[in-house]
């Protein structure tokens, strides 16, 4: 990715809405299924919420502040694609937080992720090959 995201981590959250907020993560989502999608689709789209329009342009403001969207004029409105494949903002999302956990001494993280791990007997055997193919 050639820009940075600027994102927090928020453990509570699921997926995506562990570095952006529960609408943010709504509408990040749209633009991914919706590239080219217009503020007042994702509005419409989202129109179950009685959100104001303005707060749609302001969280896709917020998205492009952050580089994941890119937005583009077309006549009048803009049009917003994302900046960012979901499969490479998941393994960014994954790489900076498994960064920031592994900075000091890593054996209680490296402990959890094999004990979470070891409830899936086929992610154990997955987790093993990597690891067979990294030393080879």
């Amino acid at each position: 990715m050639g820009q940075k995201m600027k994102l927090r981590f928020q453990p509570s959250g699921e997926g995506v809405d562990q570095v952006l907020g529960e609408l943010e993560s709504q509408v990040m989502t749209l633009v991914w299924d919706n590239p080219g999608a217009t503020a007042r689709e994702i509005y419409d789209w989202l129109s179950k919420l009685n959100l104001a329009y303005t707060t749609i342009v302001t969280i896709l403001d917020r998205l492009h502040t952050k580089g994941l969207v890119v937005r583009r004029k077309v006549g009048r409105p803009f049009v917003y694609t994302a900046g960012v494949k979901r499969e490479d903002f998941e393994a960014q999302l994954t790489r900076d937080v498994l960064a920031g956990l592994l900075k000091d001494d890593s054996r209680p993280v490296l402990n959890t992720f094999v004990d979470l791990v070891s409830t899936s007997p086929e992610l154990l055997d997955e987790l093993e090959k990597l690891i067979q193919k990294r030393k080879a």
